[in-house]
């Protein structure tokens, strides 16, 4: 979506407050970072965060995290001079802005995207309605950009869409609470009181990553067998969901067979088949494509059909790039000539780096950024965060989205992901995340274990009635 910028407005002093409540916690880290990544979650680019009032203590949280962070230094002006700020550091190639405010916590990605929505079908304003009130988030054209940096006072874009000469098109929040904001110390207890718990009790089927969550390298993790008796015990579906997409899903299924685990082939969807269909639902008559990857990458390309040729082809329609343990100079020199030559990019996922038994070694995100470095190209993305491949995943089991969990090692992509697709997500500290990147993340899943042990002894308690 990087036609579409997000700017989280979150300039104020809070004078009602008593203190900055963009510092206040919430889920356990400052509000700010759990603002500001509910854009981020929904896949805007940039994410611009407008500060003002108490600049010097909240500018320090955002350091390092993929926002735009710009100083208002007339915040004292109102809302209008946020917009004004806002805008101006907005990218060229903006065609649409969706504006936030930090104060409102139970907005969530699923709502921004339905506010997105409704301007690719040729809305130029697309606001928040609860209640017969017309309120933020609210999405705005680029051709309203000249009328918004012209506002000014407090009242923001509400000047403009409640008296724009088209009608805006009004998106209903749905419920209570993604309209609520904290105004007040007592708004505050009160809003985090009714903070939603999600409840394990309802789930049909889980969607889980491999490395990190049930092994490292060739050690099972703790609670592997426990988890896939709990499964079975209990008729919940599941599907083996991973990026790595250098081994097919027979060479999971054989691994996890000499861990002492049976389960079919078709239990197990990587990303190299998450491309592989992307690429035939889009060329159906198949095609020339130069692979970077292991046989996973290999085999599910031929089995939808593809031509794959050589280093020393001369053509390709696409490159395609994966995981590559056995990665040399020359496949990504072949893969760069191509690409610069015309062929389509693909990425079958984004991880910079793979859990390897001695520790974090590069991964398939860093493969991608050396190929994007020479080429100046961007590639298309299939895997985790983006959703393609758990919708396979989910229409292989005919479940939807809040019928499953989640599970998985990585915030930036297992629970984005999950967040994305609008699914209950369980973080496990056994892999690449822990308390620390945590404390630190925009994305946050609902539900947060030392390992699969602890995992299953929760829902087994939720089951029991006592939900944690």
């Amino acid at each position: 979506m990087s036609r579409i910028a997000a700017v989280l407005l979150a300039a104020g002093e809070a004078a009602r407050f008593g203190r900055p409540k963009q510092l206040i916690p919430w889920q356990g880290r400052p509000l700010i970072l759990h603002t500001a990544g509910i854009p981020w979650s929904a896949g805007l680019d940039p994410v611009i965060v407008v500060l003002g009032a108490a600049a010097e203590q909240i500018a320090p949280l955002l350091e390092g995290q993929p926002l735009q962070v710009v100083r208002n230094y007339r915040w004292r002006e109102g809302m209008g001079s946020s917009l004004c700020v806002g805008l101006a550091a907005l990218p060229p190639r903006t065609e649409a802005v969706l504006f936030l405010t930090v104060d409102q916590p139970f907005v969530t990605p699923a709502h921004l995207r339905r506010l997105i929505a409704a301007w690719e079908a040729g809305a130029s304003i697309a606001v928040t309605r609860w209640q017969r009130r017309r309120t933020v988030p609210a999405l705005f054209d680029r051709r309203h950009f000249a009328q918004l940096a012209a506002l000014q006072g407090d009242a923001g874009g509400r000047q403009l869409f409640d008296k724009a000469t088209e009608r805006p098109v009004e998106v209903e929040a749905g419920q209570p609470l993604l309209a609520a904001d904290i105004d007040t110390p007592a708004d505050y207890e009160r809003l985090r009181a009714r903070h939603p718990r999600p409840d394990l009790r309802g789930l049909r089927g889980v969607l889980c990553d491999m490395d990190g969550v049930l092994w490292h390298g060739l050690e099972p993790l703790p609670g592997l067998h426990d988890f896939f008796a709990f499964l079975r015990r209990h008729s919940l579906a599941f599907t083996l969901v991973t990026n790595n997409a250098s081994k097919t899903p027979r060479q999971y299924v054989e691994k996890l067979r000499r861990f002492g685990i049976e389960i079919g082939e078709e239990a197990v969807l990587n990303s190299a088949i998450a491309a592989a269909t992307y690429l035939h639902e889009r060329r159906p008559n198949g095609g020339r494509v130069y692979p970077v990857g292991g046989p996973g990458v290999h085999a599910a390309l031929r089995e939808a059909g593809f031509t794959l040729v050589d280093e020393e082809a001369r053509g390709a329609d696409v490159v395609v790039v994966g995981w590559d343990p056995h990665l040399t100079w020359r496949k990504m020199a072949r893969a760069t000539l191509l690409i610069r030559n015309g062929a389509a990019f693909i990425g079958t996922n984004p991880d910079l780096t793979f859990p390897a038994e001695e520790g974090q070694v590069p991964g398939n995100g860093a493969q991608l950024a050396m190929l994007e470095a020479a080429t100046g190209r961007k590639p298309t993305v299939v895997g985790k965060p983006e959703t393609a491949l758990y919708r396979q995943a989910l229409a292989r089991m005919g479940l939807r989205p809040q019928e499953v969990l989640v599970i998985g090692d990585r915030l930036d992509t297992d629970i984005l992901g999950g967040v994305r697709l609008g699914a209950p997500t369980a973080l496990l500290l056994s892999g690449v995340h822990g308390e620390e990147a945590l404390r630190r993340a925009l994305v946050h899943p609902d539900f947060v274990f030392d390992d699969l042990a602890a995992l299953v002894a929760a829902w087994e308690e939720a089951l029991k009635g006592g939900q944690r």
